[in-house]
């Protein structure tokens, strides 16, 4: 593999920004990062980014797809379709999520993405599965069929864990659920991480799945319900899971990208309230993702949405569900640039949320998830308003925007 330079940038490097620098990858990975020009004994491939920045490539740990392919359905060729899709955004690793369905189901689609990580030119841009129910509060199900939601049990928690376990990185729970405690020991048993999300759970069950090894928590403020009121005293509100996401600095928390689901105060907030390294940002992007606005797609079933301003909305002949919010149609640089302007944040500062601390919360941090000596080349380069140039995946160009234009 030819070494590649990328100079005549501004680096945002792990220890912090070089605003006129370079990078050298060799053999997939960061050999050398500096200030100024490349000594005169580097050789091999040199780009010239013209003054754009140089970024760790984002990871985007829940994405449910993108285009027209849905990971719950997608083919091989469709999942791997996707995965160039979303390195034109910046994104050099997903965790591709499935939604509450059959168990069978869920274990088919399971084994199908690892086929592609494995086998793929592109697969190392999957790092895994997040399998996101059916183990829901039906109450706070969101988008999710009421018919596939169950409390976890035995068989079912096997057939995951024995035939897909490998593969799968997170699985999202309501931590109030019946064996939702046992849930969460059998996974850390395996090395994933128990994610708390559709929850209408108090203080005192959130605080005991901690304690077990709950470790994350899925697009807080949607379908998370935080507060209650006292059924014994009038106006007296109780704790509830919120309280302990942010108390316990353990646990991270994931907000999407997007001011639909997301209000813009709650963006400054938990960049406030929460630990430097435990706050990410998300897509979780449907199928319609990266499409124009006014795109109309039909699912399997016969539902139809409409993508508007980077998200999904119905199309019901029932004006009251009608253009009703179902989805999020947002990429990962525009949740970052969104991020940015919302929370207030330095570029650099905003971008951990979509590099480095997803990558710490994945446990991958050493690998990847920022721009280091010794790391994957997993490399983006953009301009100041965040539009993708060029994307590098182990140091393998998957996207550059002149040859997409041509």
């Amino acid at each position: 593999m030819e070494d590649v330079i990328l100079t005549n940038g501004i680096v945002y490097a792990e220890t912090g920004t070089i605003d006129k620098g370079y990078i050298i990858i060799a053999d997939g990975r960061i050999s050398d990062i500096g200030e100024g020009s490349p000594s005169s004994k580097s050789a091999g491939r040199i780009i010239d980014v013209q003054g754009n920045v140089i970024s760790p490539g984002f990871i985007d740990m829940h994405t449910h797809g993108i285009m027209d392919v849905d990971f719950m359905e997608s083919s091989y060729e469709e999942t791997e379709k996707a995965l160039y899709a979303y390195a034109r955004y910046g994104v050099t690793r997903v965790v591709s999520t499935l939604l509450s369905n059959p168990i069978s189901s869920i274990v088919e689609q399971g084994k199908l993405i690892r086929n592609v990580k494995q086998k793929s030119p592109i697969g190392c841009l999957i790092h895994g599965v997040h399998v996101e129910g059916p183990w829901l509060a039906p109450r706070c199900r969101g988008g999710h069929a009421a018919k596939y939601l169950k409390v976890p049990n035995k068989e079912d928690v096997e057939s995951i864990l024995t035939q897909i376990g490998d593969v799968v990185k997170t699985v999202t729970y309501a931590p109030e659920l019946e064996n939702a405690l046992w849930l969460t020991e059998q996974l850390n048993k395996m090395g994933i991480i128990p994610v708390f999300g559709h929850t209408e759970a108090t203080y005192e069950e959130a605080e005991r799945a901690i304690m077990a090894g709950a470790r994350h928590v899925t697009h807080m403020y949607d379908t998370t319900l935080g507060y209650k009121e006292n059924p014994d005293e009038a106006l007296v509100m109780m704790p509830g899971m919120e309280t302990a996401v942010l108390y316990f600095d353990q646990v991270s928390i994931e907000l999407i990208g997007c001011p639909v689901h997301v209000p813009k105060p709650f963006f400054k907030f938990i960049a406030k309230v929460k630990p430097r390294d435990k706050t990410i940002i998300v897509t979780d992007s449907l199928v319609g993702t990266g499409m124009p606005d006014g795109t109309i797609l039909t699912y399997k079933d016969g539902r139809k949405v409409y993508v508007e301003n980077g998200v999904l909305r119905m199309i019901d002949s029932d004006p009251a569900v009608h253009g009703n919010l179902t989805g999020s149609a947002v990429t990962m640089n525009v949740a970052l640039r969104r991020l940015a302007e919302y929370a207030e944040l330095s570029k650099p500062d905003a971008i951990r949320w979509g590099s480095i601390n997803p990558a710490t919360t994945l446990g991958i941090q050493e690998e990847t998830g920022s721009l280091k000596v010794g790391k994957y080349a997993d490399v983006t380069v953009m301009n100041d308003n965040f539009d993708i140039i060029l994307t590098l995946l182990q140091g393998e160009t998957v996207f550059k925007k002149d040859e997409e234009d041509e």
